[in-house]
């Protein structure tokens, strides 16, 4: 009796306290993107932290149709395109089908006003609606403009901002025409200019470049499925047996042949239901335009220019970093040309071909250096207006008069005999560039650098130790330094410092004089003393 009065009371309290226990709340959250927009614009509505299966869309508390699956992590995704509404912002907002939780989200959108155009293509008298939507509710005295002009007719929107306006097309050339709209509300740049083409006729993009340019041709407004529809270039065919869609648009791609600079005409023809000199002729602008083969190498490589779009008959000249090139080239009929040069040593990594033509006609190029000239050296030492002497030590002064005499007696070989220690060390600062780095050393008496004294090439370290033998008449020298790559680029010359060469001081004269004959006298005096005291042992 206890036990089943025990299940009674289990099986009515738990679910009691099920039903009471507090449901764990999700912090459900969505983002649209794009935030604002005009009415038809698609949005993309992501949300997350719903428990439901399906979530409904609200717009401004009208349900959407539809039902969106959500994830069993709680995640949703789904497009909705703006309703008719006016303009401004209006609430966007999720609820799942969740019993306890009823998980709901909402976020922002700004609708903004616009119009539409039908038909977009016609001819002159064609009957064109413009349709506006999200303008303020029951905005007055709504306006519409063609190429900026103001029409008579006006519209007021109704409670979702919506209005419409209709126009036959005034008599105006083939082409491109602009259509907008305003209020005393609502400024003109909010809409913008919409376009309208007065058929038939074509258009191409670009209208300006180089021989060569590809180009693309859109026609509009040719008969439904017309065939036969040519493109021709300063009168020739240049392509055809072009076929119109059943709305009769077409499109075409084509490559700008070689022709001399200025404008060229582009005409556009069908057959029988559009002839000759019904779609309005295209000016197209070729400009000078230079190509190199290869586009970028070392110094010494031959670079082949080819050129378009120049004057019939124009004479080339080629520079190179403002450098006249030793190469020229005359124009053909169609402005081209082709020439050559050898790459000269360059101190950038990029570098300016221009090819300038005697009829006023330029243009340019970029040619990568893959290597460029190794920077300066600096001059370390010795320092600027440095004395240096040919003797300066007791050593030298000692010995440098006997080895001098050698040499005298060698003349022959005297050239390749160094007389002491070197004079100098003349020291540089190491130069950062790719690859092996050599140098060479310039000396010249004065200022005169055509004339030089001594010239060191090659030389695989940056200091050298000047010897007597390189320089040993007394005067006023300037030194320099440049550096030279593993291919032959050289560096500018390093800046040029003074020194100047002395054949010893008036204090190591003295001693040069002295100290031999001293040396004289004191082994005269031992032979002397020696003699003497062999005669008083005989």
């Amino acid at each position: 009796m206890h036990s089943k009065l025990l299940f009674l009371v289990l099986t009515v309290t738990i679910p009691l306290i099920l039903l009471t226990s507090p449901i764990p709340v999700h912090a459900a959250s969505i983002t649209v993107a794009p935030a604002s927009g005009t009415v038809g614009t698609p949005i993309q509505i992501s949300g997350d932290g719903f428990a439901g299966r399906f979530a409904k869309i609200h717009w401004d508390d009208q349900i959407i149709p539809g039902k969106i699956p959500i994830s069993e992590t709680g995640e949703l995704t789904c497009n909705l395109k703006v309703p008719p509404a006016c303009g401004g912002n209006h609430v966007i907002k999720i609820t799942d089908d969740s019993n306890w939780t009823a998980s709901t989200a909402s976020a922002t959108f700004t609708v903004l006003p616009g119009i539409a155009i039908f038909p977009r293509i016609g001819g002159t008298y064609t009957r064109v609606t413009v349709i506006g939507n999200g303008f303020a509710a029951s905005e007055k005295d709504i306006r519409i403009t063609w190429n900026g002009t103001v029409l008579s007719t006006s519209a007021t929107a109704n409670n979702f901002g919506t209005w419409s306006i209709n126009f036959d097309v005034p008599e105006t050339k083939k082409g491109e025409h602009s259509i907008g709209a305003f209020s005393s509300s609502t400024h003109a740049s909010e809409i913008g200019e919409h376009r309208f083409i007065v058929a038939p006729f074509a258009k191409v993009e670009p209208t300006s470049g180089p021989a060569g340019t590809e180009i693309s041709i859109d026609g509009f407004g040719f008969r439904t499925g017309e065939d036969g529809i040519t493109i021709t270039w300063d009168g020739e065919i240049i392509l055809c047996n072009i076929v119109g869609e059943t709305d009769g648009s077409w499109s075409a791609r084509l490559n700008i042949p070689p022709c001399t600079k200025g404008y060229h005409t582009i005409g556009v023809y069908g057959s029988s239901f559009t002839p000759k000199g019904i779609v309005p002729d295209i000016d197209f602008n070729v400009v000078p335009h230079i190509e190199l083969q290869p586009a970028s190498a070392n110094k010494g490589a031959k670079v082949t220019v080819n050129g378009a779009g120049f004057a019939n008959g124009e004479t080339i000249t080629l520079s190179f970093e403002e450098m006249t090139l030793d190469a020229k080239a005359i124009t053909d009929d169609a402005g081209s040309f082709s020439a050559a040069f050898e790459v000269p040593q360059s101190r950038v990594k990029d570098n300016k071909v221009k090819a300038t033509g005697s009829a006023g006609n330029s243009a340019e190029a970029i040619f990568v250096a893959e290597k460029i000239a190794p920077p300066a050296p600096t001059l370390l030492s010795p320092p600027q207006g440095a004395k240096l002497k040919i003797f300066d030590s007791f050593g030298d002064v000692f010995l440098g008069p006997a080895k001098r005499l050698i040499g005298i007696i060698t003349y022959g070989d005297s050239r390749k005999q160094d007389f002491g220690p070197p004079i100098e060390t003349f020291d540089w600062s190491d130069v950062n560039a790719e690859g092996k780095v050599s140098y060479t050393l310039q000396i010249v008496r004065g200022d005169d650098f055509s004339s030089q004294v001594l010239l060191k090439e090659n030389l695989v370290d940056s200091e050298y130790a000047l010897a007597r033998n390189d320089i040993s008449t007394k005067d006023i020298y300037n030194w320099r330094v440049k550096a030279v790559d593993d291919i032959g680029n050289e560096s500018p010359w390093s800046e040029i410092q003074e020194f100047d060469l002395i054949n010893m001081s008036n204090q190591d004269l003295i001693l040069s004089l002295t100290i031999p004959i001293l040396f004289i006298f004191a082994i005269v005096a031992v032979a002397i003393l020696t003699w003497r005291k062999h005669r008083a042992k005989m």
